[in-house]
């Protein structure tokens, strides 16, 4: 939930601030509205033919605020979008993965066979003969 929602919020509130503080002190800000305003018209030409209200509506109260307040909201769906499909994809991989190693995960398991110890160690009372310690007096009887 927080890369789903947090982090695409953080960056457009991160963009919309550099464009309305940032970019303004390093281009006139006519500038920058103007060139949104051509873009605009560039992708309206080349998509439709006759212009639609709500950009011819969108070009005419263009300002910085418009603007920086456009890309904000453009680059969070943006980055939503990709943290989905990120995920979508990250997801399916590991479903594919524990799939292909389920079908390894076949192998029967062989019980050992029990342990021989040596009769002294196993019916001596607690804290008498502790176990794994002396071992080497097994060797020296």
């Amino acid at each position: 939930m927080f890369r789903l929602l947090v982090v695409p919020i953080s960056i457009g509130i991160l963009a919309f601030l550099f464009i309305y503080f940032i970019a303004s002190t390093i281009a006139s800000e006519p500038g920058i509205v103007s060139y949104v305003a051509e873009f605009a018209l560039y992708l309206s030409n080349s998509y439709f033919e006759n212009m639609p209200p709500i950009i011819v509506s969108y070009i005419s109260n263009l300002n910085l605020a418009v603007v920086a307040l456009t890309v904000g909201l453009l680059l969070t769906l943006v980055t939503q979008l990709i943290v989905i499909i990120g995920g979508t994809f990250i997801c399916i991989i590991k479903w594919i993965i524990s799939y292909l190693q389920k079908d390894r995960g076949k192998e029967v398991v062989q019980e050992l066979s029990p342990i021989d110890m040596d009769s002294r160690y196993m019916g001596s009372m607690p804290g008498e003969k502790i176990l794994g310690r002396g071992l080497d007096t097994i060797d020296r009887e």
